[in-house]
Order: structure tokens, then C-alpha cells, then sequence
């Protein structure tokens, strides 16, 4: 961000900071102000580009499910980019939206939500971001790069003076010029190349000095400890601080203290002055060997260390792994896996979306014998019905958890 940016937004935000009263009015203002604020250009006049892919009040067709076809209009459209709902609220009873703050401005926001999901199903393609705001107050975030949104509660709230933020502007500046910057399967893959040609460099300075097994438990320790640590298994980025500040300075002692930390990883017990640390019982700590490295090697391990991990799939980690270590193969690093949503795509039709149904079914029986103000009879069936089905979700429960648990682990 530009002194210039930042001036810009500040002008923006004192504007409408706190504004309210009628959004219809003042809706087009506000974004053609926050499009010149974050310096991007605006929507062209509506009508001069076919289709409209970039307007105010893009015109659609609602489809229903009885199959009737109505007018819809989107506040603010932009194709592959976004869909904005806008209302406003106000600090005032009986203006704008609603008053800020009260059960129906709540009310109005999260339909807000549902409406601009409905908009979703009629569009071309689903925009990779969904966005309500209420204008002078906030914005309400969804990002969909694998077309589902979550629900209400999956929002990120931001705040119409946090866009005076660094990483606040560059996330609006990049939802209007180039959304797919934010694709968090094409930020893992690049990360995923990047640790991928770390690991291949440090393997080659390895080669002819260690067994090629050895090298892949060392690796494997080395990759696992950097995930433990970005997770905050490892508190206070003991590894990656050890190797900017002792082992790079002092290789020597990298070997010895590595070990060290490994075993105590192991055991779950003290390591210097970080005191005990967690348990790691999976054995792949048991025999914590590692090798000799020279400055060099170790600030390949520190580069590795550095990059965006909480961006990096744990599912790939084997691939790394083997490819790191097979010549032929080590130029593909980071080529080839399988993103996340390519598993979605067969666990949520064949798994999620049934269990989904079951529960909407279950949740309208449940409503319908209770309904809205039980009398003692119907508290009674409420007691009946909610035991065993609670029982039944905790079995459900249960019995899944190992799969997770399954999945996290390496």
C-alpha cells in the first residue's frame, strides 16, 4: 500500500464511516467510491459491454425449483470475480435496513446471505468470492473457489475502517483485478513447488554420503517437524528460529541439538529453556538420527522452513518425499497432486450431502412435533424423540472421529 492508497481509503472511509439510511440511494456511490479508493476501475455504464459482465443491478433469471422463473438483480456483479448484496443499516429505529445491531437488522443480513446464494445458482459460473455489506458499516466475506460457501456462519466480518489495513486493501484490490491470487489450491501449489525444489536441492548435496533411506527419515522428520511447528505443536517457532539463530551461525551443533529436540519430541519431554513439550507417539521420532550439515545445507532447511505451511496440503508430503529422493523423478516435484477439492468433489455427493438431507429431514420432523410453544404433552415427545437421536449422533459422531484423526496424521 501507497502513501497514495492509503490516503485514498482514508478519504473513503471518513466519508462513509457510520453513514445509514437508504441503501438504494447511496449504493452506487459507495462502490464506485470504494473502486476509485482502492484504485481499481470501476463498472463501465451498463449496457456498453454484452451481457453486462461487469455492472450494478446485473439482471438474471431466478430459477425455482417448481420451476417458476422470476426477475432477479444483483447489486453489484462482477464475472469470475464476485457478487455483492448490499443494505444499510442505521443507528436509528425505523431508517435504513434496520437499526444496527437488533434481531431484525441480524435477520436481514444473514437473508442477505440467502439471496445472494440463490444469485449464485444463476450466474454462468459461481464467482469465486460472495460478499453482503452493509454500506458505511461492514462487509461480510465468503470465499466458494470450489463452488460451496459454507453457510452464514463461514463470513469473515470486516469492518469498513479495517480497509485501512495492508492486508485488508490488497485483499479487496485482488477480489476486483485478480481473485485468483487468492485460490488456495493454486497458492499451495506454488508453495508446494517451492518446499518441493528445497527438499530436491538439500537431497542432491546429500546423495553418496548417506543411505537413501536414511535420508528419507531424516527428510521426513525435518518436513514433519516444520508442519508440527506452523500448527503450534511446536510453540514459538522453536525450529525455524533455531536454525536462523544457533545451527546456521553454528552447524556444528545442528546434529547434537536436533536430536536432542527430536528426542524430546519424542519422549514428551524438556528441551532447553522451552520447557516439556508435547508427545509425538507416532515412532517417527523413536530413532532420532540426523546428519552432519554444513551452513549451507542448513540455510537450504531454513529456506524450507520460512515458506507458507499453513498453505501446503499434508496429503502431498509423500509425494515430496519420494520424488525428492528418485533422480528420474525430481524434476516433477510439485507437478502433480491431488488438490483438495478433487476429494470433495467424491466425498460430498457420495458422503456429506446425504448425511445433509438426513439431518434437514430430521431437524423439520423434530420442529413439526415440537412447534413453537410446547404444551407438556409435546415436551414429553420432545424428551422421546431427542434420546435416541442424540444417542444415535453421538455413535455417528464417534465412529467418525477416527477418520479425521486418520487423515491429520502423517
Amino acid at each position: 500500500m501507497t502513501p497514495q492508497d492509503s490516503e485514498r481509503i482514508k478519504r473513503f472511509v471518513d466519508k462513509w464511516q457510520n453513514s445509514g439510511g437508504n441503501e438504494r440511494a447511496n449504493y452506487q456511490g459507495f462502490f464506485l467510491d470504494l473502486c476509485e479508493a482502492l484504485g481499481v476501475d470501476g463498472p463501465p455504464p451498463k449496457g456498453n459491454v454484452e451481457d453486462d459482465p461487469y455492472c450494478f443491478d446485473k439482471d438474471i433469471k431466478v430459477y425455482h425449483p417448481s420451476g417458476k422463473v422470476t426477475p432477479g438483480y444483483i447489486d453489484f456483479y462482477k464475472a469470475e470475480h464476485f457478487i455483492i448484496e448490499a443494505k444499510q443499516g442505521s443507528a436509528l429505529t425505523g431508517k435504513g435496513t434496520a437499526r444496527r445491531g437488533t434481531p431484525s437488522y441480524l435477520k436481514a443480513m444473514e437473508k442477505a446471505f440467502v439471496q445472494a446464494i440463490a444469485y449464485t445458482r444463476n450466474v454462468p459460473n459461481k464467482p469465486p468470492f460472495l460478499l453482503t455489506c452493509d454500506i458505511g458499516d461492514h462487509f461480510e466475506l465468503w470465499m466458494g473457489f470450489n463452488g460451496d460457501y459454507g453457510g452464514y456462519a463461514a463470513r469473515q466480518d470486516i469492518e469498513l475502517a479495517s480497509l485501512q489495513r495492508e492486508d485488508i486493501f490488497d485483499l479487496f484490490v485482488d477480489l476486483f483485478t485478480d481473485p485468483q491470487a487468492r485460490n488456495p489450491e493454486k497458492i499451495a501449489a506454488r508453495v508446494t513447488r517451492e518446499v518441493a525444489a528445497d527438499l530436491a536441492e538439500l537431497t542432491k548435496t546429500l546423495e553418496g554420503q548417506h543411505e537413501p533411506q536414511e535420508v528419507a527419515h531424516f527428510l521426513m522428520r525435518c518436513i514433519f517437524t516444520m508442519f508440527a511447528e506452523d500448527v503450534e505443536l511446536l510453540k514459538e517457532e522453536l525450529f525455524t528460529t533455531a536454525l536462523k539463530t544457533r545451527w546456521q551461525e553454528n552447524p556444528k551443533s545442528f546434529k547434537p541439538e536436533v536430536e536432542a529436540l527430536w528426542q524430546a519430541m519424542n519422549e514428551g519431554g524438556t528441551f532447553g529453556f522451552h520447557g516439556r513439550l508435547l508427545r509425538f507417539n507416532g515412532g517417527l521420532f523413536a530413532d532420532p538420527v540426523a546428519f552432519d550439515l554444513s551452513a549451507d545445507q542448513v540455510k537450504i532447511l531454513l529456506d524450507a522452513a520460512e515458506r507458507e505451511w499453513q498453505n501446503v496440503e499434508p496429503a502431498i508430503f509423500g509425494t515430496l518425499l519420494e520424488r525428492a529422493l528418485d533422480t528420474k523423478e525430481r524434476s516433477k516435484l510439485g507437478a502433480h497432486y491431488t488438490p483438495r477439492s478433487y476429494v470433495e468433489r467424491l466425498v460430498k455427493p457420495v458422503v456429506l450431502e446425504p448425511l445433509q438431507a438426513q439431518w434437514v429431514v430430521v431437524q423439520g420432523e423434530a420442529k413439526q412435533q415440537l412447534g413453537d410453544d410446547p404444551t407438556p404433552a409435546k415436551k414429553k415427545r420432545r424428551s422421546r424423540l431427542w434420546k435416541p437421536f442424540s444417542q444415535n449422533c453421538g455413535k455417528r459422531a464417534s465412529s467418525t472421529r477416527p477418520a479425521v484423526r486418520a487423515t491429520f496424521c502423517m
